[in-house]
């Protein structure tokens, strides 16, 4: 099968290796001739990823998607410890199940929290086995603010 995993708007602030949380706001890109970007195959998929897991469940209700997003919000302001992460794993596995380009979230972890920076902040790879084969890892820092 194809590494085909559509087409859509390349997003400011959703790239799979930034720091970013669920209330900064996003933009287009332009790109060459005043037109917008766009973003393709793989890339594609990883921006969904991050705009699935940092969209708040039921944010998108009004538009006909209500169980689009998921439940990591609720987390903020936690402690980081292994009740957290667990929470963590649970939410991004629930949330990921829904998006049908991919077969199987294959793995979760979370990085130990550092000691004395950045405690507020969840350091998740997540691998998963896209339908279209070969697997696709992301670390995705998620603020806790």
């Amino acid at each position: 099968m194809p590494d085909d995993y559509g087409k859509d708007l390349k997003l400011t602030g959703r790239a799979f290796d930034q720091m970013t949380s669920d209330r900064d706001p996003v933009d287009l890109l332009a790109a060459a001739g005043g037109d917008v970007r766009t973003v393709t195959g793989r890339e594609n998929l990883a921006q969904a990823i991050v705009n699935r897991l940092l969209t708040r469940r039921g944010e998108l209700a009004r538009l006909g998607h209500p169980n689009y997003g998921s439940r990591l919000h609720l987390l903020v302001g936690e402690v980081n410890n292994a009740r957290t992460r667990g929470l963590a794993e649970i939410y991004v596995r629930e949330s990921l199940a829904q998006e049908p380009r991919i077969q199987a979230v294959t793995k979760v972890a979370f990085a130990p929290p550092a000691r004395g920076q950045e405690r507020d902040t969840l350091y998740v790879s997540i691998t998963v086995r896209p339908a279209g084969g070969g697997d696709l890892t992301l670390i995705i820092p998620l603020p806790g603010r």
